[in-house]
């Protein structure tokens, strides 16, 4: 009897057992401002995508990054400087604009955690508790006809959008789904972060403040991560 010269790769189960893998995120959610955060923005989205290793006892270690974005801007003097009373900006022309503002923002994490055996419902599968760092930046993105409102053209934008950013550190979590079809595993779970910050404008042109204080911006997303497993695979051989 003689093996085949090639091996051919097994069909990974996890129904049965702990398996190793490479991890593909694709995570979107909404968020809750809270301490500083809160009062320059309310409710945000965010969308992102990530990579993580999962070992065979079930810890994991990875990367990821996310955009957030929202419409909710609170800060009440901004651009007051240039508006009427009306809160109209008076172009070049003559003609009244009014601008567009957003909340914007992005983090890069790096994340470590554990699938535990709590309310398990296959040896991939459970409660999952993270922990991360990494760094997050947020301003205040203004739209408008910058050919008709010079004063607010790119250089001058960035004398009102707030810059800022900082270390930020996250706790998650939330329950993880591996069913053994490629396309259906999931992540589902609530990330609390909080973020030491401080603004990298200087003086803002509308209060003529310096924004160089420490700042305290926290929030609680909630996330639903799609998972994209890549399983490593084992070689067997057949006899004839």
């Amino acid at each position: 009897m003689a093996a085949l010269p090639a091996g051919l790769l097994a069909q990974t189960n996890v129904q049965d057992s702990c398996v190793q893998a490479n991890l593909v995120l694709v995570e979107a959610g909404i968020g809750l401002p809270q301490a500083d955060l809160a009062d320059r923005f309310g409710y945000h989205g965010l969308a992102g995508a990530g990579w993580q290793f999962k070992s065979d006892k079930n810890l994991l270690f990875g990367l990821s990054g996310h955009y957030y974005f929202g419409d909710r801007v609170k800060e009440d003097s901004l651009l007051f400087n240039l508006r009427d009373d009306n809160g109209y900006i008076i172009g070049n022309d003559g003609a009244l604009f009014i601008p567009s503002i957003f909340e914007q923002g992005f983090d890069v994490m790096f994340h470590f955690g554990k699938i535990t055996s709590l309310l398990s419902h296959n040896p991939n599968s459970g409660l999952t508790v993270m922990g991360g760092v990494g760094f997050f930046e947020h301003n205040i993105q203004i739209y408008i006809d910058e050919a008709y409102v010079p004063q607010l053209n790119d250089t001058y934008k960035k004398g009102y959008d707030r810059l800022t950013n900082g270390i930020m550190f996250s706790e998650y979590i939330g329950y993880s789904y591996f069913s053994g079809k490629h396309f259906v595993n999931f992540r589902a779970g609530l990330e609390w972060s909080q973020a030491i910050t401080k603004g990298r404008r200087g003086i803002t042109f509308d209060t003529l403040e310096p924004q160089d204080a420490t700042r305290l911006d926290m929030m609680i997303n909630l996330k639903l991560t799609w998972v994209l497993p890549v399983y490593k695979q084992t070689g067997r051989s057949f006899y004839y």
